[in-house]
């Protein structure tokens, strides 16, 4: 399988570092050039110089041969424009969204991206799910 991910930050090179484990070939997509020399030294050649949103970027990275595209970056419509260039310019069969804000979640849906992540309701439930064991543990204790 062919993974373009777009943003090379903790989320994105984590996902690149999990696929190319598993043996998939992945591009990431990275503006910043610090950052690519980070990530160069860590995955290999895999690493794609330029703006996830430009179709000449998404070019360069062979996202015409993806099977799927991940956005990962801090910025919700940068993420949109990017999966919606790879999906209806590029023919990305499927399209990851992460969303930073949760009043974007649905709208990036409408959209047509296929799958939204919704960091911060990732993140809360995990604490809500951390906190919950905390609660009842003390429940117990007063009892």
């Amino acid at each position: 399988m062919y993974v373009v991910i777009i943003g090379g930050g903790r989320i994105g090179s984590a996902v690149a570092k999990w696929l190319l484990e598993a043996e998939h070939e992945v591009a990431v997509i990275d503006r910043d050039p610090s950052k690519r020399a980070v990530l160069e030294d860590e995955l290999g050649s895999v690493v794609v110089a330029g703006d996830g949103t430009e179709a000449g970027t998404l070019a360069k990275a062979g996202t015409n041969r993806a099977d799927i595209v991940i956005a990962t970056t801090s910025k919700d419509d940068e993420n949109l424009v990017a999966c919606q260039l790879a999906k209806h310019r590029f023919g990305a069969s499927r399209t990851v969204a992460l969303v930073n804000i949760s009043d974007h979640d649905r709208l990036l849906s409408l959209l047509g991206i296929d799958v939204t992540i919704n960091a911060t309701e990732l993140l809360v439930g995990s604490i809500q799910e951390e906190l919950g064991e905390v609660l009842v543990e003390e429940v117990r204790n007063l009892g």
